[in-house]
């Protein structure tokens, strides 16, 4: 089934609205704290840590969802793009309950807590942690996304390559954890931002 361009564009262009977004204004910052800390300022604003984490779960499903419908519509004559596209948007589907479960764990434990103490909305948290592990799935799925995009001179291989330099950024910034914040953030933040920028031209662009 060939899905309408249109609708890849629109799901590319809420997807990271709904996440980062979300997460520069409006919710609670947690980076940096261990679980218990955590726990505490999701508390004391569980209004919003609810709404955001919940705009955040539907931005992931758009986001990861789009980008691996991209992938499967970029079939060609090119066996190697076409290698690039196919597990790339594995990567990039696989990515929607780990996220999911990622996004979601700050309503678990706030949940938890209010049934079961503070003990076990830590716990929640202190597990979902694990989940961030899954951004390695999301570096190498845009990277290998953006070499097909290169391979098929799609875009005129702007956004293509800005997949492949924010992907390696950002897999600098996982394996070697630099102190340079300004790398991590340009890592991360230049992937969502090319990905909202893909759904925008995917949306004005004529379908084939």
């Amino acid at each position: 089934m060939i899905v309408n361009s249109k609708v890849i564009g629109a799901m590319l262009i809420l997807g990271p609205i709904l996440t980062m977004g979300v997460w520069m204004v409006y919710s609670v910052d947690t980076s940096g704290m261990s679980p218990s800390d955590s726990l505490n300022a999701l508390i004391a604003e569980s209004s919003k840590a609810t709404t955001s984490s919940m705009l955040n779960v539907f931005g992931v499903m758009a986001m990861f969802t789009g980008l691996h419908l991209l992938a499967r519509s970029l079939k060609s004559d090119n066996a190697v793009s076409n290698a690039c596209a196919e597990i790339g948007g594995l990567f990039l589907v696989l990515l929607v309950p780990i996220w999911v479960l990622m996004m979601a764990s700050d309503v678990s434990a706030l949940d938890a807590t209010e049934k079961f103490g503070t003990d076990t909305g830590t716990q929640i948290l202190a597990a979902s942690r694990i989940f961030q592990m899954g951004g390695i799935l999301l570096v190498v799925g845009l990277f290998l996304l953006g070499i097909s995009l290169i391979l098929l001179k799609k875009y005129k291989r702007i956004i293509g390559t800005l997949f492949v330099i924010t992907s390696l950024i950002a897999f600098i910034d996982m394996a070697f954890s630099p102190d340079i914040e300004i790398i991590g953030f340009i890592g991360w933040m230049g992937m969502f931002f090319t990905t909202l920028v893909t759904g925008i031209l995917t949306t004005i662009q004529k379908d084939s």
